[in-house]
């Protein structure tokens, strides 16, 4: 059995990385992710027991 790399004739074409996309204008994109307020860093959290064992 042979794998793809031992067949010269099968190569694949490199994608050329050396110039970037045109740039999209900002009044071209749609917003796809609604927003949501930041959650509480301390929810869940016992902040008795974290004082008391001072593990930051």
């Amino acid at each position: 059995m042979e794998a793809a790399d031992d067949n010269p004739g099968s190569e694949k074409p490199v994608p050329d990385y050396r110039s970037l996309p045109p740039g999209v204008r900002l009044d071209e994109t749609i917003v796809s992710v609604d927003a949501d307020s930041v959650p509480d860093p301390a929810a869940g959290r016992n902040v008795d027991q974290h004082r008391a064992l001072r593990d930051d």
